[in-house]
């Protein structure tokens, strides 16, 4: 057997590959080059393995699978094969490799903020930082001062699971009653406007550091943890220069422990970022 025309195919292969990786100038290619940008890459993957089948089909003259196994079989044997034939195991080559790229980043990795760039995804990435991407994060709302809640999510089922070992509240005539849904996520509310409110109180705290006011703050509780982050900071004198704040929960100390509660809302705060800047200079 003759492997020479496979090396000359598998050293090709390599070589593009290492030069697109170059290009993209990323040091964490799947994480800063693919992720982000699932469809351009499937659809680079899409377009190769197309050029490979159409050049392969032309080597083999034939749209038949058995002919063409007949070609790329000259890989590993003797029977010589034409440039064309290179071409096309190529392209193969590389258009397989770019749909693993992007089958590795879809059930690996998260979906990356900057796909939420239009301001009609800020109710979407919410729900998928909250609800659909699991482990993290079981509540989130973006909020006014005063209450007016703009979006909000939660992770029920997790919720539901988690609240019977969490400790009762007061119930009617000083009973003590398991909390529900619906209680938990009051409190939640009320927090994150306490949070704001109690800002100026903070930022005192602070104060002896001279490192400036409060951005972003994490409490890990007894049960969990509370995350808050101004989008829009509030502004002294016109309406126009009104507060936005971001506010999440989660009830898992797991994600607590791993910090991936912190992931998930720094992922969920950039991609509101994102969108703002769509609507304004930040």
């Amino acid at each position: 057997m003759n492997y020479s025309d496979l090396f000359v195919v598998l050293a090709l292969a390599s070589g593009l590959y290492g030069l697109i990786v170059a290009l993209a100038r990323q040091r964490s290619f799947l994480t800063r080059a693919v992720n982000p940008y699932r469809w351009p890459w499937l659809f680079a993957g899409l377009t190769a393995l197309w050029c490979g089948i159409g050049l392969l089909r032309l080597e083999a003259r034939s749209w038949s699978p058995e002919a063409w196994s007949g070609t790329l079989g000259a890989l590993v044997t003797d029977a010589p094969l034409s440039t064309q034939g290179k071409v096309a195991s190529v392209a193969l080559l590389l258009g397989l490799l770019f749909l693993v790229l992007v089958v590795w980043c879809r059930f690996n990795f998260p979906r990356d903020p900057v796909t939420f760039a239009q301001v009609r995804d800020r109710g979407k990435a919410l729900r998928y930082y909250v609800s659909k991407l699991k482990g993290g994060l079981d509540y989130a709302v973006l909020m006014r001062p005063g209450g007016e809640r703009l979006e909000e999510a939660w992770f029920e089922k997790h919720i539901q699971a988690t609240l019977p070992q969490m400790p009762r509240i007061e119930g009617p005539e000083s009973t003590r009653v398991a909390r529900t849904v619906n209680d938990q996520l009051i409190y939640w509310r009320a927090t994150a406007e306490r949070l704001h409110d109690s800002m100026g109180a903070l930022d005192t705290v602070i104060a002896p550091a001279h490192q400036g006011t409060n951005r972003r703050l994490l409490f890990d509780s007894e049960y969990g943890g509370l995350f808050f982050s101004y989008l829009r900071l509030p502004m002294a004198g016109p309406t126009d220069g009104e507060a936005l704040f971001l506010f999440a929960a989660t009830l898992s100390q797991s994600a607590m422990n791993t910090k991936e509660a912190d992931l998930h809302f720094d992922l969920l705060m950039k991609a509101l970022k994102q969108i703002d800047t769509r609507v304004r200079i930040a």
